[in-house]
Parts: C-alpha cells; structure tokens; sequence
C-alpha cells in the first residue's frame, strides 16, 4: 500500500468511525448517562463488532447479504430495533432502570451494534474493494487493514465516550441530567428512524 492509499484510507477509516452515527449517538449516551470508564465495555465490542464484520467480509460473508434482500432487511430491523431500546434505556432516570440499562449497554451491546448494521457490512466491502490490490498479498492486506480499522475505531469511539464523560461532569443536578438524556436518547431515537426512511 502506497503511501498517497495508506493516506486515504486512514481518512476514510477516520471519517467512518468519528461521524455521529447511531453507535456514536448510543456511546455518547451512554458516557454521559454512566461515566468514562462505565463506557469501556461498549467500547470494547464496539471494536469487537467490527473486527467480526471485517473478517467476516473477507472471508465472502459480504456475498450472503448483497445475495439475499431478506437477510439485508433483517439485520437493518433487528439492529434498529436493538438500538432504539438502547435510545429508551439512555433516556431513563431511575436507579433501577439505570444499573438494569448500564449492565445491557456493555460489551455485548456494542457488538451487536455492529453486527447487526448491514451498513457496517457494506463499508467493509468497500474498504477491501478501494484498498486492496489483486496483485499482493491478499492475506497481509486484509490483516493490515483490520487492525488499522480496529485502532482508528477505538481511538474514535473513545473520544465520543471522553466528551458524553465531560458533559455528565457538567451538569449540576439530577433534573439537568434528565433532561439531556431525553434529548440523547430522542436524538439516537430519530437518527434510527431516519436511517429506516433510507430505504436501503
């Protein structure tokens, strides 16, 4: 890989990872709700979730997805559903609903996700289709990508958790809290429905 493509990707990675996606939104809710630390486990399976996807996609899993519309569709409805009880958990207030919400949006939340997202998919096949060269060694490619993703992913995702940290920090009471966990969770909330209005 060149450097004018290594370059390239590096930005396309970072733009991918630090945009205010679904899972950005969910992380940031998340921190804020819980606090830096309480969000490493998402973090974690965040990364998890993409190197899953990843390997995933260079070993033709891709092929399942672009060949059968259903499973597309399934994985974009069942991930919207995952993620819209993640909105409605990070827009709660009780103690209870807090450590019932805060042990469900751990390591395993974060990689579902990813899973689930057939987008993920999809710009994973686009990374190994810009960034690939037929003629090298496929194998070390794939390698040097995923861990390049996974280190952009985290470096990102942990950035989100710094800042949804730094405004729990903020905030002087309870009803402040409240209110912009509302906020986060209907923001996550309309972000899923827009990607649903998409269509593909």
């Amino acid at each position: 890989m060149s450097v004018q493509i290594a370059v390239a990707f590096l930005l396309f990675a970072t733009s991918m990872s630090i945009t205010p996606g679904a899972g950005n939104l969910a992380l940031l809710g998340i921190s804020n709700r819980f606090g830096f630390a309480a969000a490493l486990p998402f973090i974690a399976g965040t990364s998890f979730g993409v190197l899953i996807v990843f390997a995933g996609t260079s070993a033709g899993l891709i092929s399942l997805l672009t060949a059968n519309p259903e499973l597309y569709s399934a994985l974009k409805y069942l991930g919207a559903a995952y993620l819209l009880y993640i909105a409605w958990g990070i827009s709660q207030h009780s103690v209870a609903e807090q450590d019932r919400v805060e042990h469900s949006a751990g390591f395993g939340a974060g990689a579902l996700i990813q899973v689930l997202n057939p987008k993920a998919w999809i710009a994973a096949m686009t990374v190994f289709s810009q960034f690939t060269d037929v003629s090298g060694n496929y194998l070390l490619q794939v390698s040097v990508i995923i861990v390049a993703f996974l280190v952009v992913t985290t470096l990102c995702t942990m950035v989100w958790a710094y800042f949804g940290a730094a405004l729990k920090r903020l905030l002087k009471s309870s009803s402040q809290m409240l209110i912009v966990n509302r906020c986060l969770g209907l923001t996550l909330a309309a972000t899923v429905v827009f990607m649903l209005s998409q269509g593909h």
